[in-house]
């Protein structure tokens, strides 16, 4: 007997099996709607957990909180959780949805079909599938920044970026340079410093880094937490409003002014050196780029071998990099902790609404999202953790969790409608967006830094100029009369 062929037609395709599209996935089959299949471009779950293999790397979110409140306990191991972990937590819940994800399915077009009223999605393969609704979880931190550095294609050694980080990579005993001293650069470098001969940090910002207090949880509190819903949940609960009450310093600029001089102080205590301390004493205001957890980070900085260099970079050799007043570092190994694309992330150019606007097109005058999840003239389509649904304080699985939610309703609401179509009208997209962009401006983020968050024109257009709260406010409810239906 031979198997049918899979079907080329869905109710609702969801592409990505981060937390994003895991979580959707999953609140479909608890609800018994199983017209749904999620595509994966890589053979294995995980996203960003997954791809990111660099030595160190771990999550700034506590483990119970940074897990989907809805699914099974898992038996995390430390209060942050390290990345195989976390991957392996995100493989346990996407073996629950068995065949309903289709790995090494590469999306690569998407496009609204209006007189089909149905999204039309190409794969790597050749194939062509259809569905009524598509939701893309791809996230908005997969496509590394590559630095343009002259020179960098003429360097010999590895070339390793952190998000690309070769599996059997070994940088024992060498010389090894690290650009950035971001969020990523802050784990990687006290993981490797124990390891190679000499490691060199080029720090272009130095940034704002508190103390993780990371440990591991004890068998006894492990098998609590595993087997007492009641103090599972009761944790979780103080873990999120812990760090929701930190959220208000970044909307209360004299409140992050008071937690900057007490960092300041610690800081001056922790690093006896006087010339490293000038090096890694931030400039700039506290909040207004990410604010980095590391137990490790200060320390690291004071090893002997361990040199931070805060002039530019000029260009790189094959064997060497150059700063701009003239000083050689002969390095066998260059480390990219240089981040993603954000601003200009390339996925935008797979989806393609009506009249074949990509979204690519459509962010071009500013990168917006009703709610960060829809957009006008993209019909039946949704982003997760889309524009302005990001966040610096708490969880991004709690904005993820109120997205999917809220996602369920509309499906809910167009299907009582009996529609085929719908879409965020333009009026509420523009009225969100100039929401966002007024709240925004009091936010610490747009006082003077160059980060990510920010767009060209100076916008915030990643995270949410609010509480996590105020977020599960606007979503716990569908407002139909900000749509329009066909």
């Amino acid at each position: 007997m031979t198997s049918s062929p899979p079907s080329a037609h869905w109710s609702l395709i969801i592409i990505g099996t981060g937390f994003a599209g895991l979580s959707l996935a999953l609140q479909r089959m608890n609800g018994r709607q199983e017209d749904f299949i999620v595509l994966e471009q890589a053979q294995s779950p995980g996203g960003t957990w997954r791809d990111n293999r660099y030595p160190g790397c771990a999550c700034d979110v506590p483990s119970h909180l940074y897990s989907l409140s809805g699914a099974p306990p898992w038996d995390w191991q430390r209060k942050y959780a390290e990345a195989p972990d976390i991957e392996a937590y995100l493989a346990h819940l996407a073996h629950s949805l068995g065949s309903r994800i289709r790995y090494r399915a590469q999306v690569t077009s998407a496009s609204w079909q209006a007189h089909k009223q149905l999204w039309q999605v190409e794969l790597n393969d050749g194939s062509c599938l259809t569905c009524r609704f598509l939701v893309a979880g791809v996230g908005p931190l997969s496509e590394p920044a590559w630095p343009d550095f002259p020179g960098v294609e003429n360097f010999t050694g590895p070339l390793l970026h952190t998000a690309r980080w070769s599996k059997n990579q070994d940088l024992k005993g060498q010389r090894v340079g690290l650009i950035g001293t971001g969020a990523s650069a802050i784990q990687v470098g006290p993981a490797l410093a124990p390891e190679v001969a000499q490691l060199i940090i080029f720090q272009r910002t130095a940034p704002w880094v508190v103390d993780r207090k990371d440990h591991p949880y004890t068998p006894g509190i492990r098998r609590l937490l595993r087997t007492s819903p009641f103090l599972r949940r009761a944790y979780r609960t103080w873990l999120y409003f812990t760090r929701e009450l930190k959220g208000l310093a970044f909307l209360r600029p004299n409140l992050m002014r008071k937690i900057e001089a007490y960092v300041r102080r610690d800081l001056t205590h922790k690093v006896v050196n006087p010339r490293l301390r000038q090096k890694i004493m931030p400039k700039t205001p506290m909040g207004c780029k990410r604010i980095l957890l590391s137990d490790t980070w200060w320390s690291t900085l004071e090893f002997p071998h361990v040199t931070l260099e805060t002039d530019p970079i000029h260009h790189i050799e094959a064997t060497h990099l150059v700063t701009e007043t003239g000083t050689r570092y002969a390095l066998d190994a260059l480390v990219l902790a240089t981040g993603f694309r954000y601003q200009d992330n390339p996925m935008a150019r797979l989806f393609k609404g009506e009249e074949g606007i990509t979204l690519e097109e459509f962010w071009k005058e500013q990168r917006s999202a009703y709610l960060g999840m829809m957009m006008p003239s993209f019909p039946n389509f949704f982003l997760l953790t889309g524009p302005f649904s990001g966040l610096g304080h708490n969880s991004i699985v709690f904005m993820i969790e109120c997205q999917t939610r809220w996602i369920q309703s509309a499906l809910a609401h167009v299907a009582a409608l009996g529609k085929s179509e719908f879409k965020v009208r333009a009026q509420a997209y523009a009225a969100f967006t100039n929401e966002m962009n007024r709240r925004s401006k009091n936010s610490l983020w747009m006082q003077g830094c160059q980060s990510w968050y920010l767009d060209p024109e100076g916008r915030n257009t990643a995270l949410w100029p609010g509480l996590s709260l105020s977020y599960w406010w606007r979503t716990r409810r569908f407002n139909a009369q900000d749509f329009e239906y066909a």
